[in-house]
């Protein structure tokens, strides 16, 4: 045997037995869907991908997420064989459509969707199951989808109770109470040496002053005449029940434009005038119920929803997968 076919051969029989022995665990292969292999950089582009046409689904789990790539093959099979199958045109249009939904151009999308690591052919693969397999169900179901009054009627019943009762119990939420704030500025009298007790004392008996000389949050500086080195925060909103009860009771004692102390503070000595208090109370959510035809929308996608599941059931038996990662097995 000639030595360049004998290392074709050795070379051969390795790239097939390194396949065998799992290259899914160095993060290659994980399954083959009829002659077709995903990887778990596929798996993960899949997941990146979900997210980024709904961010409001809940992220998709690698198994879940290697079952749509399962049903993406079977999806663009069936389509091929029944002469279904979307084209590059087809493609494209969804893409523009899909690009401005998200107020981007179609090149855009394609930048963005490639900077998370989602290539072109991906996404396209993605975008031509999902067309191809529609036209079969519409062509399939079509004439099976029928919406007449009483389904439109029954349905807008359970809208209208499912958000009666999410509305009742977003009311008995404690948050939809509100909360009191109250407004609070601290008034700091710098103490150099925290280690000397008279000038502690010097300043404590100045903060008394500021104390009573105190009249107003609009004009607070006026406090300082007569003191040295006086400094202001800025006025801040505390939710009234998570400051400590003391404190909330000494500054509701004193009143508003009012302050208290001195205390010792971490700068020197320190007083906290009360400027206010408000309720926040957040607003309750308003909810538009749809009208008839978007109802009748809501019924027919429903119903393919229903068909679609049952097709995949049946399809899903018929085609081969073999997992090279056991984990992600059914």
């Amino acid at each position: 045997m000639r030595r360049d076919i004998l290392i074709s051969f050795c070379l051969s029989l390795w790239i097939a037995a390194s396949l065998s022995c799992g290259v899914a665990h160095a993060g290659g292969v994980v399954a083959i869907v009829a002659d077709v292999p995903v990887t778990e950089f596929d798996i993960t582009a899949r997941i990146t991908l979900a997210k980024i046409l709904d961010p409001q689904l809940p992220p998709l789990d690698r198994k879940k997420a290697l079952q749509g790539m399962v049903d993406d093959v079977i999806k663009r099979t069936d389509a091929k064989k029944y002469n279904m199958d979307a084209s590059n045109d087809d493609v494209n249009d969804e893409i523009k459509r899909i690009a401005g939904r998200m107020k981007l151009s179609s090149d855009g999308l394609l930048k963005q969707l490639a900077g998370r690591g989602i290539n072109e052919t991906f996404f396209r693969n993605y975008l031509s199951a999902q067309l191809g397999f529609n036209r079969i169900l519409a062509s399939k179901y079509r004439s099976d989808i029928k919406v007449n009054d009483s389904d439109i009627d029954s349905k807008t019943a359970e809208i209208k109770s499912k958000v009666d009762a999410q509305m009742a119990q977003l009311r008995k939420d404690p948050r939809m109470n509100g909360i009191t704030v109250f407004n609070i500025m601290e008034i700091t009298l710098p103490v150099e040496s925290s280690d000397d007790p008279a000038l502690l004392q010097a300043r404590a008996v100045e903060a008394q002053q500021v104390q009573q000389q105190f009249k107003s949050c609009s004009n607070p500086r006026a406090a300082a005449s007569g003191v040295f080195n006086v400094k202001f925060g800025k006025m801040i909103e505390a939710d009234a029940a998570k400051l400590p009860p003391p404190l909330r009771a000494a500054l509701q004692k004193a009143g508003v434009n009012k302050a208290i102390g001195p205390m010792r503070g971490p700068g020197g000595i320190q007083l906290i005038a009360f400027c206010g208090s408000r309720k926040i109370t957040p607003e309750m959510p308003t909810f538009k119920m749809p009208d008839r035809d978007q109802i009748s929308n809501i019924i027919v996608n429903e119903k393919y929803d229903g068909y679609e599941a049952s097709y995949m059931a049946t399809a899903r038996k018929k085609v081969y997968v073999e997992y090279r990662d056991p984990s992600y097995a059914p």
